[in-house]
């Protein structure tokens, strides 16, 4: 499966995971999957690492990505959300994505690297 999620409680983090070429209609999968999880609760960080991730999305697929998180805005909470994109391509469209999210529920970074992303998600710091 080209991305996967795990839901650490103690951590109060969501951990999504992608590798390898993710189609739009899996991205829109892998949201609702995990927003109707029993363990997926409004607010916590989320960490995405996109740096095995060998396909970007389109505008037009960011725009309805940030659609369905408008839509889902109460189950989601305001949340953190790390992501992951060392390849420049990769990097370049998150933040894209980054500027698409910044009215709704989702407080986006973008980094190079999971140390960088960890410390901003647990301590607010910016290294990207």
């Amino acid at each position: 499966m080209p991305l996967s999620y795990r839901i650490d409680p103690s951590a109060e983090m969501v951990l999504i995971v992608g590798v390898g070429f993710i189609t739009q209609s899996e991205r829109i999968a892998a949201i609702q999957t995990w927003l109707r999880d029993p363990g997926f609760r409004p607010g916590p960080r989320t960490l995405c690492d996109f740096s095995e991730v060998t396909s970007t999305p389109t505008m037009k697929e960011l725009r309805e990505i940030v659609s369905i998180v408008d839509e889902h805005a109460a189950a989601i909470g305001k949340k953190k959300l790390a992501v992951i994109a060392s390849r420049p391509v990769t990097f370049g469209v998150a933040r894209q994505f980054q500027t698409l999210a910044d009215f709704g529920p989702l407080d986006v970074e973008v980094f190079k690297d999971r140390r960088a992303a960890l410390g901003w998600l647990r301590h607010g710091e910016s290294q990207s």
